[in-house]
């Protein structure tokens, strides 16, 4: 099964995102924070398949963190959940997906499902 890690200062959104991952049949970690994401990293027994993070969060953002955690696992696939600007300027890479909040489950597990290379039959709404 694959694992998850999943970044948002909002609880709220942290937890609907990992219940809606978790619904499609993957492992999620949860973090409040980059720093407490990068700590999770570091002391998690296993591999993370995908990191899912926001882009503004307190502290540190989400391309700092995605910077961090690929650095000490190259190719670490990311993706970018946000309403902000950035999101929908950024230009994706190989390792690299936005989607811009509001989304729907279907459209992040399709995403999900896609990068760890399962995807499904479904157009996937990257940008």
């Amino acid at each position: 099964m694959p694992t998850i890690l999943v970044v948002d200062d909002e609880p709220a959104v942290r937890d609907l995102v990992a219940l809606m991952l978790e619904h499609g049949g993957f492992s999620v970690l949860r973090a409040a924070s980059g720093v407490d994401a990068i700590a999770l990293s570091r002391s998690h027994e296993g591999e993370i398949d995908l990191l899912v993070t926001d882009l503004r969060m307190p502290e540190m953002d989400g391309f700092t963190l995605a910077d961090t955690l690929q650095a000490e696992t190259p190719g670490l696939p990311v993706l970018f959940i946000s309403a902000s600007y950035e999101a929908r300027q950024a230009k994706p890479g190989n390792t690299l997906s936005m989607l811009a909040k509001p989304f729907s489950m279907e459209a992040l597990l399709c995403v999900a499902f896609r990068v760890v290379g399962a995807a499904p039959n479904c157009a996937c709404p990257l940008g």
